[in-house]
């Protein structure tokens, strides 16, 4: 009896199962048929460019569409849940076949060269929550069918060509929404609109939003991330941050926000971690109450209208990793506090009216990545504890202040130093051999193999630098590439010690405006990877080494205004250097690309590289071949003065060897 009852179960839900599946069959056109067609369809349309060859060699008839690359099904169904394309460098346009993956619950095309437009039909994947189709080529508007994805819950659409104008009706059913990434859209809404969602993270890159905080942005209590970059923003920040307690990052740069710093920020902002406002109309003094900001970590105030002295408190922020004040009007010294943020790993304070020295307790920010003082009126000896304490450093910039003395010899025991800037100062005495030592100017600079390259939590770092005679700014991702010394303008005397030739990694050289002596050292050619070298304005002698020819990166030379002499080397990059005011002002010189025609006396052979080492210390190793050289000589005389007594007297001989003999004996007990 209990085996019939299990067959009569067992034929029921057969015959159950059948009528679902019929029934399903009847009702749904779409299968998994479907969804593989769809997938060839998206496959053509991509086509136009793989790279890779993924989607031409992977996405083929023969083999199960669940396993080609960046597919995904689900077990029970075996339809296709997500699609994930990113970071393939795939170009071509999205299929509208796209909207027939009816089970797709993510589609990830982010980071390719997709062009045209998004077609309405990604409003017929229901089931979708998360659309990402950022970092592409994409044109013309948003679909007005994404406003009836209920599910969605994550939106991005940043970083491409898009642009149009958006409605209200473009979020009517986005409830769940949670996240949302635009830009260069323009939104025209009721000034009264309250969204349908509350969003925890919003980004607006270059949007129009009416050029003031939307009322409806300030709808969204939940918000722990808000963006808005370049959108005109000409308000104040006091009538809008009063209601995002939850704010963990608020980046709003390249704005006009005016006014100052509201005086409760950390009450407004208590959990803030990220607070970037570089690039707006910021004014008055920073407040004390910004150091009860206890967790942030990245500040950048650059380039706004500060003024006033920097909080004494600073040093309160123990989290603090990056300091951006750079391109203000403060004034003032830096607080003897700063010791108490000793996490900090980036101190930006340059162009500023700063005065006074730098504070001795300094040297406890011994994390610090990048420094930049320049450009203040800082003045004192060039800090010794530098080099001491902080050893992390890979940028020193000190340029454009009232800095006198001598350079510290621990300067040189930086061992990761990548930038040295210490240019437009009253520096006095000469440039320290230990310069050399400087290790990380001396590998090439594309070897580096370190986090700080590639990783840094939090917004891009970025600081400025000049090279080649142009200020640049430059991002932590492309530091990596950027070697440069810079001591120019100063009151530096002597020779130029031929110890720099070492620092292969050099990519930018700048020494102008000194008053060095003595010639350019003759192995200045092994600095391969040289392309700006400027050693004018100084009063070097000699020839030009031959060696310089073998700079071929060189891009940017200036020897000017000096007194040296003979025929100007030749050599391919050289050639392209055709200005001859990079040679003015050095009479004794001759050749292209100076007018004036070398004699053939002049017309001297440089010594190669392979004949230089010896002479590579200039008096210091003259001094020491001829040191050696009288040793050998003394040595000689006296060696071949005995033998020759006892060659040639044979009294002489018998009685040493019988002296020679007894000594011998005493000392074996002979």
């Amino acid at each position: 009896m209990g085996k019939e009852a299990a067959a009569i179960i067992f034929l029921f839900l057969s015959f159950y199962s059948l009528e679902i599946f019929v029934a399903a069959a009847a009702t749904s056109p779409l299968n998994s048929s479907t969804d593989e067609h769809s997938l060839l369809a998206i496959k053509s349309h991509i086509i136009t460019y793989d790279p890779n060859n993924i989607l031409a060699s992977n996405w083929s008839l023969g083999t199960d569409f669940c396993t080609w690359i960046g597919v995904t099904c689900s077990r029970k169904h075996l339809r296709v849940t997500w699609l994930d394309l990113s970071n393939m460098g795939l170009q071509g346009t999205i299929a509208k076949e796209i909207g027939n993956l009816s089970f797709l619950r993510m589609l990830v095309l982010a980071n390719n060269k997709l062009s045209g437009t998004i077609p309405s039909s990604v409003g017929d994947l229901r089931k979708l929550e998360l659309l990402d189709l950022s970092s592409n080529r994409l044109s013309g508007g948003v679909p007005l069918s994404l406003g009836q994805l209920s599910n969605l819950k994550y939106l991005y659409l940043s970083f491409s060509s898009l642009d149009g104008t958006v409605f209200e009706d473009h979020f009517a059913k986005l409830e769940k929404l949670s996240w949302l990434s635009l830009n260069s859209i323009k939104f025209k809404v009721k000034l009264d609109w309250v969204p349908p969602f509350q969003l925890e993270q919003l980004a607006l890159i270059s949007c129009d939003i009416g050029g003031q905080f939307p009322q409806w942005v300030r709808t969204q209590k939940e918000l722990m991330i808000l963006t808005m970059e370049n959108c005109s923003i000409s308000d104040t920040l006091s009538n809008f941050l009063n209601n995002f307690q939850n704010l963990t990052a608020l980046y709003l740069p390249n704005n006009h926000i005016q006014g100052p710093l509201p005086k409760n920020i950390s009450q407004m902002l208590p959990f803030l971690e990220s607070f970037i406002l570089d690039q707006n109309r910021i004014n008055e003094s920073l407040p004390d109450s910004l150091c009860e900001m206890k967790s942030l970590e990245f500040m950048d105030f650059s380039r706004n209208h500060l003024s006033g002295n920097l909080p004494g408190c600073l040093g309160n922020l123990h989290n603090l990793i990056s300091m951006k004040l750079s391109f203000n009007e403060i004034s003032g010294g830096v607080p003897n506090s700063i010791d108490g943020a000793s996490s900090l790993q980036w101190l930006l304070l340059n162009n500023n009216s700063l005065t006074g020295k730098l504070p001795f307790s300094m040297k406890n920010c011994t994390k610090l990545i990048v420094l930049d003082i320049g450009d203040n009126m800082i003045a004192g000896d060039l800090p010794k504890w530098i080099g001491n304490y902080m050893l992390d450093l890979r940028v020193l910039i000190l340029r454009n202040n009232n800095f006198s003395g001598l350079i510290p010899f621990e300067v040189c025991q930086l061992p990761k130093l990548q930038i040295l800037d210490i240019a437009n100062n009253n520096l006095t005495g000469g440039i320290p051999d230990c310069v050399g030592n400087l290790s990380s100017m001396v590998v090439n600079p594309e070897s580096h193999d370190d986090p700080f390259y590639y990783d840094l939590d939090g917004p891009l770092e970025t600081f400025t630098e000049v090279l080649k005679g142009q200020e640049r700014e430059y991002s932590y991702k492309i530091s990596r590439y950027v070697v440069n010394l810079d001591v120019s303008n100063n009151n530096l005397v002597g020779k130029i010690p031929w110890e720099l030739t070492r620092l292969s990694g050099l990519i930018g050289l700048n020494l102008s405006h000194n008053h060095l002596v003595g010639k350019i050292p003759e192995r200045i050619g092994d600095m391969k990877s040289m392309e700006s070298l400027d050693l004018s304005n100084n009063n070097l002698s000699g020839t030009i080494p031959s060696g310089l020819s073998d700079l071929s990166s060189i891009s940017h030379l200036n020897l000017s205004h000096n007194n040296l002499s003979g025929q100007i080397p030749i050599g391919r990059q050289l050639q392209t250097l055709e200005n001859p005011s990079i040679y003015e002002g050095n009479p004794q010189l001759c050749g292209a690309p100076l007018p004036k025609k070398c004699e053939e006396a002049s017309m001297v052979p440089s010594i190669t590289n392979n004949h230089v080492a010896a002479n590579e210390g200039d008096d210091i190793i003259d001094d020491k071949v001829l040191f050696s050289g009288v040793i050998i000589c003394g040595f000689a005389t006296g060696f071949w003065g005995v033998i020759g007594v006892l060659f040639f007297n044979k009294r002489w001989r018998e009685a040493y060897f019988e002296f020679a003999e007894e000594k011998i004996s005493r000392l074996f007990g002979g």
